[in-house]
């Protein structure tokens, strides 16, 4: 009977002592796990500072394009197929950088999800005030970028119903000006948007700064 008792007592102390240790595991200081996360989030969005570079080359290549399709006139219509059928292959490489684009910005988004509750449970008053204004710039900043690639995506979309307009030779100048009018409106709201989301990109990273600094990390430029 004692024997018995003996086994329970040391099964329950196994037990207390796994719970305790696996509880030790599972917690983590606030402060860090924020700071981890953020560092994550700057190798996360790398891809999408490298897409951005393509998508500003391939506007250009896609311009140049077009510029040389409005000196031509319905005399030289081969050509002007030939040109068009070349922007709408660049379109298309566009849409699949903004994609790719969209899928570095998601994962960060999703990291940042899963630990931004971290700056909520900071003891230190005056770091967790830092740590929820940078957190506060950055859930702006995703939500600008979210705006920013729905206007862009419809932008190539108007794009690339020009360049098949210009293969119609019977093509009105009415018609042609209104779907520049469309795509002139639609550059113009992601240019809106484009600077909202740099200036939120701004804003938290000088935010960010100051929480490293005030939660005593070192600071690095990203």
């Amino acid at each position: 009977m004692k024997s018995s008792k003996m086994r329970m007592l040391a099964a329950l102390a196994v037990c207390c002592t796994a719970s305790l240790l696996l509880t030790g595991c599972l917690w983590k200081d606030p402060v860090e796990s924020l700071h981890g996360s953020l560092e994550k989030i700057v190798e996360l969005e790398k891809p999408f500072k490298k897409e951005q570079a393509s998508l500003k080359n391939l506007e250009k290549t896609e311009s140049k394009l077009y510029d040389e399709m409005i000196k031509l006139n319905m005399d030289d219509l081969d050509e002007i197929v030939k040109l068009s059928n070349q922007a709408l292959k660049t379109a298309d490489k566009r849409e699949e950088h903004l994609k790719s684009e969209k899928e570095s910005i998601d994962e960060a988004k999703s990291e940042f999800e899963a630990n931004k509750a971290s700056a909520e449970k900071i003891d230190d008053h005056e770091v967790r005030k830092k740590a929820e204004h940078a957190a506060s710039y950055m859930e702006k900043r995703y939500e600008a970028y979210g705006a920013l690639y729905t206007s862009y995506e419809n932008a190539i979309g108007l794009d690339k119903e020009l360049y098949k307009l210009l293969q119609n030779k019977d093509l009105e100048l009415k018609e042609l000006e209104g779907q520049l009018k469309k795509i002139n409106q639609s550059y113009d709201k992601v240019l809106k948007q484009s600077n909202d989301f740099n200036a939120y990109t701004k804003n938290y990273n000088k935010a960010r700064k100051e929480f490293y600094k005030a939660a005593g990390f070192d600071v690095k430029e990203s």
